[in-house]
């Protein structure tokens, strides 16, 4: 468990996806010319309970990032804080790193699916 007598701060973590369409159907391999990597989505976390940017960039990198021939997720951005633009503009993933990690399984899949959608975001409106 970690120590509650911590300073807690605020951290904004966003990540980027990449998906190899060269790998469907071929090695998807550089050495092989047989790699197409596109920019896919990526999630913007809002993280709690810790006191330095440095251990918020490694946690969501703990709980988050992929790294295989098909498909990556990787941190793009960090920064202290929760900005304005971030709050008013992106939907996001907040969490606090002791509930979460005294979390069960489920809880966590739980807190991870929980995505906070600006006041403008029509998250049911069909194009």
């Amino acid at each position: 468990m970690l120590d509650d007598m911590t300073e807690s701060k605020t951290f904004t973590i966003s990540t980027q996806c990449l998906e190899n369409y060269g790998a469907h159907c071929e090695s998807g391999k550089f050495k092989d010319g047989k790699n197409y990597w596109k920019f896919k989505c990526g999630t913007t976390y809002i993280v709690n309970g810790l006191d330095r940017l440095s251990d918020a960039v490694a946690f969501v990198a703990s709980i988050v990032t992929i790294n295989n021939i098909h498909y990556k997720e990787i941190i793009n951005d960090f920064r202290s804080g929760f900005p304005e633009e971030v709050r008013n503009d992106v939907p996001y993933v907040e969490l606090n790193v002791n509930d979460y990690m005294n979390a069960d399984k489920h809880a966590r899949a739980d807190m991870m699916s929980k995505v906070n959608y600006p006041d403008w975001w029509d998250v049911g409106a069909r194009v």
